[in-house]
């Protein structure tokens, strides 16, 4: 049985909120490196589209060559070139390497490694390159191809969008809503069972007290404390699971919505693949505190499934996609707690947690992965 497959059967998945999320003393607390069903059947579909007619941006330029020059490309890095292309680091650090041999394609990638004992020295480390773009926008595309080494705890928090005026920065604000003429963010994170899940803050956010998302005393479900930690978004397909030890792609499309309206949307695929939209009307589902379900819940708080409302991400047009951090923050807690669970399925996770990048692409329109 795949991996991906056994560790879906024994993921709990989200609980009914009874007690308030751990958010391991948040990845904005902690340091950056760059601080100021089955994967395998899901791969054997049909990718959305004709490639020949899809007009994104990897049909003009095979093997993303002169990808980089396209006037929608706000970021790429294919590592060939060394350190240089990210804000920080701009050279490797004790969780950041350059590798040579074993790319998606060409001959070099980026190494994220950190290890246990690591963890043991430094309870939150985020092994994290960050880059701004050149100018902010409403609306972008974000394509890497990535893979999940080994059999190993996956972070805490993965990659992280960040939108805002030019002032803004997301980092040192978990657990607090921002302002919406100031800025927003989302991780797009690999849970426990090799599936992935948006985590979005942003100024009309959900608290985590009460059923129906407020932070009102005495409500239906109060857990007697207001927290404000990232509302979760965890696409329900059945191809949203990726296979360890292999190059997955995966792009991320987010649209900051019209000032005083909620058409704010993410968007996820891998493989090219569609796995998951949550926007105007799409999905169906469920609202619980700062979780909503795709397609409902079974909790006896849940209500009647019910169009998703979109996003007002925004109260300014001044708050627009600003900057990425292809981040792996990892807490010591978490951490050892995905170990565990995992061993009490008979699995053997290793002492560190290493992920691969490459060919990594940023643009105002649809990219697709490279062939």
């Amino acid at each position: 049985m795949p991996l991906a497959v056994l560790l879906g059967l024994f993921a709990c998945g989200d609980d009914d909120g009874s007690t308030p999320p751990v958010d391991g003393g948040s990845r904005d607390g902690g340091t950056r490196d760059a601080s100021p069903v089955d994967a395998a059947s899901a791969r054997d579909a049909e990718p959305e589209g004709d490639a020949s007619t899809t007009g994104w941006l990897r049909d003009r330029y095979p093997g993303d060559e002169g990808l980089a020059d396209d006037p929608a490309v706000l970021f790429h890095d294919d590592f060939e070139s060394g350190w240089g292309r990210w804000d920080a680091p701009t050279a490797d650090t004790a969780h950041l390497f350059l590798e040579t041999g074993g790319a998606h394609a060409g001959e070099r990638f980026l190494r994220a490694t950190v290890t246990h004992d690591q963890l043991l020295e430094d309870e939150y480390i985020s092994a994290s390159p960050r880059v701004a773009f050149p100018r902010r926008v409403d609306e972008m595309y974000w394509r890497l191809h990535v893979r999940f080494v080994g059999v190993a705890p996956n972070p805490h928090h993965w990659i992280r969008v960040a939108a805002g005026t030019e002032a803004f920065r997301s980092s040192g604000l978990a657990n607090t809503v921002p302002d919406g003429d100031e800025g927003f963010w989302f991780d797009f994170d690999a849970n426990l069972d090799d599936s992935f899940q948006f985590y979005a803050y942003w100024h009309a956010m959900r608290s985590g007290r009460c059923n129906d998302g407020s932070a009102t005393p005495g409500c239906a479900g109060d857990q007697g404390t207001t927290y404000y930690y990232g509302n979760v978004f965890r696409p329900a397909a059945e191809q949203n699971r990726f296979e360890r030890d292999a190059w997955t792609c995966v792009e991320l499309a987010a649209r900051a919505n019209t000032v005083g309206e909620s058409d704010g949307a993410l968007s996820a695929w891998i493989d090219d693949r569609p796995i998951g939209e949550f926007g105007p009307g799409t999905p169906i589902g469920t609202w619980l505190r700062s979780t909503f379900h795709p397609g409902g819940c079974e909790f006896s708080a849940c209500t009647e499934p019910v169009p998703f409302e979109g996003f007002e991400f925004r109260t300014s047009d001044d708050v627009r996609f600003k900057e990425i951090f292809l981040d792996a923050y990892y807490e010591r807690g978490s951490w050892e707690d995905r170990r565990d669970r995992m061993r009490e399925l008979g699995l053997d996770p290793g002492e560190e947690s290493t992920i691969h990048y490459d060919d990594v692409v940023v643009a105002t329109e649809r990219i697709g992965c490279r062939l």
